[in-house]
């Protein structure tokens, strides 16, 4: 099984992502991981495409989360047996994620840490 999980940040695309990786028993790729390094520092952008396409080449299966078009995103949607779109409205996005930011604020790079 192939899940791409893409939509807005603070809709639940992590969450559901690990949810379906242990269900599934697949390997998970957070894009966030892949974007940034530890304290926020942004990774070299060829190094992250190639990270990408490495998790893709490697696995049968998979769950990706997250929207990132540089990365590989026409192979990731083309390979992917399913789509899910994360749609919620911008109120419940913005609170999610305003909540997201409380948690781990003071809690420096902890938020792509963390144990969604």
């Amino acid at each position: 099984m192939k899940i791409a999980v893409i939509g807005y940040s603070g809709a639940g695309k992590s969450t559901t992502a690990k949810l379906l990786a242990n269900y599934y028993n697949c390997p998970l790729l957070y894009l966030d991981k892949v974007q940034f390094l530890p304290n926020w520092v942004e990774r070299d952008r060829d190094e992250a495409r190639l990270m990408v396409k490495n998790f893709l080449d490697e696995n049968g299966c998979w769950i990706i989360d997250g929207n990132y078009p540089k990365f590989c995103q026409a192979e990731r949607l083309e390979q992917a047996d399913k789509i899910l779109f994360f749609s919620f409205n911008r109120f419940t996005c913005f609170f999610r994620a305003l909540r997201r930011f409380c948690q781990f604020t003071g809690k420096r790079g902890k938020a792509l840490q963390r144990d969604v």
